[in-house]
């Protein structure tokens, strides 16, 4: 069972240590520094208006992950999920999306679908994905540069009227070729 709290700034050193705490393989900065998370934190990158961060806390008290969500003030959010080392692979991220998902929909009924992308190899992300709800809806070559590489990229959505009637409508190539 996690809990979600909302960030504030005043959260700075707990989440330089949490940024700094783990590396992400599957995120544009691998090993972050806690002089660019300030810098962020500076710039309301996770406070600002259409913006939202939440930590993903579990039952013993210790924050496992973050989310944060961006372009609330469109109708088409994105988000970003990060769960630490040690965590991964338990479940919390799917936990994280699936609350998620129902949050922002119950939240913001000007919403009418949230997205998110990875990398294609990152197969956890991609499952928690598709167990979440989320349809496959993009598949982009070389389109995500990290570490002096170009990867490809996999985008996922989940629109409102499949959320609000429990379905998932997968999409489908009308061409024949």
């Amino acid at each position: 069972m996690y809990s979600y709290d909302l960030f504030e700034n005043s959260m700075e050193d707990e989440l330089m240590d949490f940024m700094t705490g783990s590396r992400w393989p599957f995120h544009g900065e691998e090993e972050p520094v806690a002089e660019d998370i300030r810098k962020r934190i500076e710039e309301d990158v996770y406070t600002s208006e259409g913006n939202l961060t939440y930590w993903i806390t579990a039952e013993s008290g210790e924050k496992v992950g973050l989310i944060r969500v961006f372009d609330l003030d469109d109708p088409i959010c994105l988000f970003d999920i990060r769960i630490k080392e040690n965590w991964r692979g338990r479940g919390a991220g799917r936990a994280a999306v699936e609350w998620l998902t129902d949050r922002l929909f119950r939240d913001f009924p000007e919403l009418i679908r949230i997205e998110g992308h990875t990398r294609s190899d990152n197969v956890a992300m991609r499952r928690t994905f598709a167990t979440g709800g989320y349809v496959k809806e993009m598949y982009t070559r070389q389109s995500w540069p990290q570490g002096g590489k170009l990867y490809d990229a996999v985008g996922y959505a989940v629109i409102r009227a499949d959320w609000e009637n429990g379905t998932v409508t997968k999409v489908e190539d009308e061409l024949e070729y």
